[in-house]
């Protein structure tokens, strides 16, 4: 046997597996369960089956510090700058390939991606060229309805619940669009009646949005704070947990007050609790003198603690 196993190696045998994945969707199968057994499931199964995909638009710049970060990284630079040493040059850059004018040109020539774009200021919600700090989430508009991309999914179907997430961007958006699907377990559920929706979530990679189906009415790019006030309140209340948003820097990058500084901060307690106490000295003086009585007695005591 160990003859005939040398000579399938040698042979470069290979066992006929299934090929699970293949280039279309019609050609695809489901090995995970028999069909009989799947549609046996479907039957017993009480609710409507939907999939839903949320396609997320990652941030694209970093947010700029708050006062009370670029405090903390301006001492942390301080500290970190009376412990360097300057070495010879010789032996940073010996070959002499390093060339101090030209870096500085490069240095002086960056500029940074801007914070707020003309996309922004015309609230232009179609586009992902706004609210470059945050994430964005695709809604689609559907009888006038706004909600997360989704569609019906058949139990005892060749497609897996991946597949069906994937075709609610193919079969609505053009194929320029590229995005990628995380995991192959849903991350989100809605219960509305007798019907189940299952969320799968998704990154967007590049490419733009190009609507190639009727049924999508409008889209947006949204916020998170935007979703909740958009979509119903199933979806809004599922979108608060999935979503991520960074709620501090929309009070003060889009028109909020920002955070102060630590220092800032112990200041003002500390000037507003320094008025409180000479307040309350002004008004026990106050009234001690008022009364007339309050300051012999004082006197005395001082007496009787210093006899000399």
């Amino acid at each position: 046997w160990m003859r005939h196993a040398r000579r399938r190696a040698c042979a470069g045998f290979t066992p006929n597996l299934p090929r699970q994945r293949t280039p279309f969707l019609n050609q695809t199968r489901n090995f995970a369960k028999p069909k009989e057994f799947r549609q046996k499931e479907e039957e017993e199964y009480p609710w409507k089956m939907k999939i839903g995909i949320v396609l997320e638009r990652t941030p694209q710049v970093m947010p700029p510090l708050e006062p009370w970060a670029a405090e903390y990284e301006e001492w942390k630079r301080e500290r970190q700058n009376r412990r360097k040493r300057e070495f010879p040059l010789i032996l940073v850059d010996p070959y002499k390939l390093y060339d101090p004018v030209a870096d500085q040109e490069a240095y002086d020539d960056f500029k940074p991606a801007p914070f707020l774009t003309e996309q922004d200021h015309k609230n232009d919600t179609r586009s992902m060229n706004r609210r470059l700090c945050e994430h964005l989430h695709l809604i689609v508009k559907v009888d006038g309805v706004w909600q997360f991309p989704s569609g019906e999914y058949f139990m005892n179907g060749d497609m897996t619940m991946r597949q069906t997430a994937n075709l609610q961007i193919v079969t609505r958006f053009h194929d320029e669009l590229d995005h990628f699907i995380l995991g192959n377990g849903p991350i989100g559920l809605v219960e509305k009646g007798d019907t189940r929706t299952f969320y799968f979530h998704s990154l967007w990679c590049s490419g733009d949005l190009r609507v190639i189906h009727n049924s999508v009415d409008d889209y947006m790019w949204a916020t998170k704070e935007e979703l909740l006030e958009t979509l119903n309140d199933e979806e809004a209340k599922m979108s608060d947990e999935i979503c991520m948003t960074l709620k501090p820097l929309n009070q003060w990058i889009y028109g909020g007050e920002p955070q102060e500084c630590a220092r800032a901060v112990s200041e003002r307690n500390y000037r507003k609790k320094k008025a409180e106490k000479e307040a309350e000295n002004a008004a026990k003086t106050a009234e001690s003198g008022g009364s007339g009585e309050g300051a012999e007695p004082e006197s005395s005591e001082g007496d009787k603690k210093d006899p000399s």
